[in-house]
Order: structure tokens, then sequence, then C-alpha cells
């Protein structure tokens, strides 16, 4: 697969930790990202995100990701962040545009029985909210695209070393007003 690229569009989903003031992320403590687990491997929990069909616009794709986990795209439509990771093994090279999919309630994404995806029969996810500090701890495109979702720049933008991983990640701290 030597020269292959594939490109994955990533929802950026979050939970303000308080729903009256979605903004207040000084005082209240940065939101909760919502994450899934596909069944079939029952470990990885990451951002929803699928891989961009030939032809495919962006937006649809990022449709396909609303969908999927049961929510509505925002109005407007923007990238919060890319990365671009260098392929390992025999998997491709991947750039990944983190769209905004908005921020949500608790009773906007409940668990369901069954996935809504209309590619994988029996394909069945988990998901979960977890605090910024668990979800972007290993990934700072992720810390990045939380830091524009919420309008603060992160503290740091960390370099990709050797075999893709992001070393020394950190989550977005908000500095005081």
């Amino acid at each position: 697969m030597k020269g292959a690229h594939r490109l994955r569009v990533v929802l950026v989903v979050w939970k303000p930790r308080v729903a009256d003031d979605p903004s207040d992320v000084t005082t209240a403590g940065w939101p909760h990202v919502l994450q899934v687990q596909l069944a079939r491997d029952g470990e990885v929990w990451e951002p929803p995100g699928v891989v961009v069909r030939p032809g495919e616009r962006v937006v649809t794709a990022a449709a396909r990701v609303a969908d999927a986990v049961g929510i509505g795209l925002p109005n407007l439509h923007r990238v919060l962040a890319v990365d671009e990771r260098p392929a390992v093994g025999g998997a491709p090279a991947e750039l990944t545009l983190l769209v905004d999919g908005g921020w949500c309630t608790d009773a906007d994404v409940v668990e369901v029985p069954d996935c809504l995806c209309a590619h994988e029969r029996g394909c069945r996810h988990r998901r979960r909210w977890a605090t910024a500090e668990v979800a972007c701890a290993d990934d700072a495109a992720l810390a990045v695209g939380l830091g524009a979702a919420v309008g603060m720049a992160p503290a740091l933008v960390v370099a990709r070393e050797g075999g893709g991983a992001a070393k020394g990640a950190a989550y977005p701290r908000p500095s005081g007003r």
C-alpha cells in the first residue's frame, strides 16, 4: 500500500458542564466529549468518524457520522483541526478532518440498543461522555479541535514523533479572563 492515503472525517461533539451556559469553560471546567466504541473491538474509545468514500463531500461524510450516532449536524459546517498520520505497518497514511459536531445535552445523545449505521448489519456502537482530560490524553488533534469548538486556543500543540504517536499531548486549558 505504499503511497496510499485515506481521508477520515471525525465529529467533535461536546457536552458543556453547565447546559445553561455552554461557553463557560473557565469556571465550570472543560466539557465532556462524545466517544464511541465498536462492539467488534471492545477496547478503543474514540470520537465518532468515518472514512470518506470516493467522490463524497466532507459535509456528506460528517452527516453520515451524525446520523450513525443519532444527532443532527449544526448549521455552521467547519473543520476544527486537521491531523495527518504517516503510514504505519500495513495501514495507509491518513488525513483526518475534525469537524464541528456541535454541543449536546444528555437528552440529545442516548444509548440505543442497535447502531444506526447502514453500512454494517449487526454493527453496534456504545457511546459515552468522556472528560476532556481522558478524551484528549493521547489525541493532540482532538485537544486542538475541542479548543476551537469552545472558542479557546489550546495551551500547546504537540508534534508527532517517530511512529505517528503524539507525544506529550495535553487537553486545552482555559486561561483566566
